[in-house]
């Protein structure tokens, strides 16, 4: 099947908001064809990106998805909510609640033919904010597929719900950090940040370099969310989710 038809499936899906019913293709892309047609999907659906997610950051989330390492996905404008929001979604889709950090970048990464260092990255960073994003997979298994259908599946994400901007921290603190979480009130296992790669800032230094290396980069204003790092669950409708990260503050949404 060519690029335009796999492309034209899962922006369909992405719309619909219903997975597809079977992969386009009987064998999946390898990982570089993958990225590239996740950016055509984002060029299909025609919606303004707000950034991007990096997924299976911590060692448990490569676990899951059997992943061999991290990869990035993007975010949509139209799907970026704020603390103590409702958060729209059907009863066919799934809502994996992932209580992560996030970024907003106050300058421009552009590409360029050196790798850029954890300093550079987090220079260029306007403020930093405790998250939830919301993982919804399109594909006809779900988590049951191959992990290059997740990138061009935008990195599974359905959408982010932010808290409160707050200053960047310094850099021991991202990985030092501890995250809670609770699921209608009941506590689930908490977290620390250096389960995402190590810390927020290694994370979106991995980011910077992995767009950089495809000829892209981070732009002004975009939000970037780093991967979870306490448990993550699938939450229900109805359901009410609260999140707090030491130093970053809460982050609350309903289903």
């Amino acid at each position: 099947m060519s690029d335009a038809s796999v492309i034209a499936a899962f922006a369909a899906a992405r719309k619909s908001q219903s997975p597809l019913s079977r992969l386009p293709e009987d064998v999946a892309p390898d990982l570089d064809r993958a990225f590239r047609l996740q950016c055509g999907v984002t060029r299909e659906l025609g919606w303004t990106q707000a950034g991007w997610k990096i997924g299976c950051t911590s060692e448990r989330a490569q676990k899951a998805l059997n992943a061999t390492g991290p990869f990035p996905g993007t975010m949509f404008t139209n799907r970026v909510y704020r603390s103590g929001d409702f958060f729209p979604t059907t009863a066919e889709n799934k809502r994996v609640v992932e209580p992560e950090v996030s970024f907003t970048m106050a300058r421009s990464l552009p590409p360029r033919g050196a790798p850029y260092t954890v300093d550079e990255v987090m220079a260029a960073v306007a403020h930093a904010a405790v998250a939830i994003e919301v993982v919804n997979p399109r594909t006809p298994k779900g988590f049951g597929d191959a992990v290059p259908w997740f990138i061009v599946d935008g990195g599974l994400n359905e959408g982010i719900v932010l808290g409160e901007a707050v200053k960047p921290l310094t850099r021991a603190q991202y990985s030092g950090l501890g995250g809670r979480v609770w699921w209608n009130g009941r506590e689930m296992q908490a977290g620390v940040g250096a389960n995402a790669l190590g810390g927020a800032d290694l994370a979106l230094t991995w980011l910077a370099n992995h767009l950089n290396s495809h000829g892209l980069g981070l732009a002004e204003g975009e939000i970037i969310t780093t991967g979870v790092i306490t448990e993550f669950f699938l939450a229900a409708l109805g359901d009410h989710i609260e999140v707090e990260f030491e130093f970053l503050g809460k982050v609350t949404v309903r289903f």
